[in-house]
């Protein structure tokens, strides 16, 4: 049997706390656990144990989509006596430990099912030709709030893009085609242009450039430019501000007809539950 002391359970709840709780800097999704812990003295019963069960259960679901296979771990019943390894009903003290450390070691994955992505703030630009910029401004309601969104597998993305079917909107989409995602320690674009690998944790109070696509047009359009930078403007705002400049050897007598400049969401749902961010038009821009 397992000697499953006091200080041993409560070891395992903070590996939990750390993950599901409130945490610190990359850790914590912001929840609730139901896990307690325990005094010296206490009777770690099948209550006990099944709270830690149902509190990793929250964790992996949240990171993998489903719940943990019964030949990774089990609830236990009453009754029931502890191993230390337990290879047959997965109810052992290992197979909790060894999943508390999984959970812990993923704990920035979440799978795509538990994920709401949701449009919190389109755009939508009608003529336009020259330097156009929209400013947007992503609010939480706290800083911890903001370490949970992103802790969950939260993102923003901007997509941008022009129903315009003439030859300069069709460039125009070249350009700026493609997903910008903003992540916890990551930005990808999958379109073109020149990407530096920021996330809400590489964020320092300055401006950063995470996309540049410069003079990225083809031929009378060769000079077109379209960037993105974003900035920590507190501990509860991220800035992001898009550009598009259609420089004067590009023909910007040529307008076209629509730009649209969506700002996606994706929130935690099911076990783990987000919060969204409050996403709003900033000041000082053209769009």
């Amino acid at each position: 049997m397992a000697l499953v002391t006091a200080n041993r359970f409560n070891t395992l709840r903070q590996q939990i706390d750390n993950v599901l709780g409130n945490g610190s800097g990359d850790t914590g999704y912001g929840q609730t656990l139901i896990t307690q812990s325990v005094q010296v003295g206490d009777l770690i019963d099948a209550t006990n144990i099944n709270n830690a069960y149902e509190d990793l259960r929250k964790c992996y679901k949240h990171q993998t989509g489903g719940n943990p296979a019964n030949t990774i771990i089990q609830a236990v019943q009453q009754g029931d006596l502890i191993k230390e390894n337990d290879g047959v009903s997965y109810t052992g003290w290992d197979q909790y430990e060894a999943l508390a450390s999984l959970v812990s070691t993923n704990r920035l994955t979440v799978d795509a099912t538990q994920q709401d992505i949701a449009v919190s703030l389109p755009n939508n630009r009608g003529s336009w030709n020259g330097t156009i910029t929209c400013i947007v401004n992503v609010n939480f309601s706290s800083a911890d709030a903001r370490r949970h969104y992103f802790n969950q597998g939260g993102y923003i993305q901007i997509t941008s893009s022009t129903t315009d079917t003439s030859s300069k909107g069709t460039d125009w989409n070249n350009i700026m085609g493609g997903n910008s995602v903003f992540s916890a320690n990551s930005f990808t674009h999958s379109g073109n242009g020149t990407v530096t690998n920021v996330g809400n944790y590489q964020l320092d109070g300055t401006v950063q450039r995470i996309l540049a696509n410069f003079d990225a047009g083809a031929g009378t359009y060769s000079e077109n430019d379209y960037y993105i930078d974003v900035q920590s403007t507190s501990g509860t705002q991220i800035q992001f501000t898009m550009t598009w400049r259609d420089q004067e050897t590009g023909n910007p007598d040529e307008d076209v007809s629509n730009l649209n400049c969506d700002i996606y969401t994706a929130t935690a749902i099911t076990d783990v539950i987000g919060t969204t961010p409050g996403v709003v038009r900033g000041s000082g821009d053209n769009f």
